[in-house]
């Protein structure tokens, strides 16, 4: 899959994607008792960086490597509610040079409420500008869900 990822793929529970569980807060409401649509980008952020620290563990990436969100596309399909659980779904979709984007499914018990992409580009803390990704990174990515 490239940058243009066909994100219908992820409307769809699939075991092999990395996954958490958030509960949804009474303050992620807006005033028409939905959960704000802001709110998924921070479901969303909240898998990736779990994402990211099961990969820092697994892979002792350098310590002075970023990797700052570049673009995020979210399609939202239907509302969410208070109280439930959601479950938010991740897998690497491409893997570039100095920068990766990740697709995104977000469920409750009903099914699929959005699907999204993220694309990171990966920077070196210490010089301030991209850099290529580590070959571990990049193996391992490509290694969690095949990317082109």
């Amino acid at each position: 899959m490239s940058r243009g990822a066909d994100l219908d793929l992820f409307r769809t529970r699939d075991p092999r994607r990395f996954r958490i569980a958030t509960e949804v807060r009474f303050a992620d409401l807006d005033p028409n008792n939905h959960v704000n649509h802001a709110r998924y980008l921070g479901y969303m952020e909240e898998c990736r960086l779990a994402f990211r620290r099961a990969l820092d563990a697994a892979l002792a990436l350098p310590p002075d490597l970023s990797w700052p969100v570049a673009e995020v596309t979210v399609r939202y399909l239907r509302s969410a509610g208070y109280p439930q659980a959601i479950a938010v779904e991740l897998a690497p979709v491409h893997v570039g040079r100095t920068s990766f984007s990740l697709g995104y499914g977000l469920f409750d018990d009903d099914g699929c409420l959005a699907v999204g992409m993220s694309r990171s580009v990966c920077v070196s803390k210490n010089a301030g500008r991209p850099v290529p990704l580590p070959a571990s990174l990049a193996a391992r990515l490509r290694e969690l869900w095949p990317a082109d």
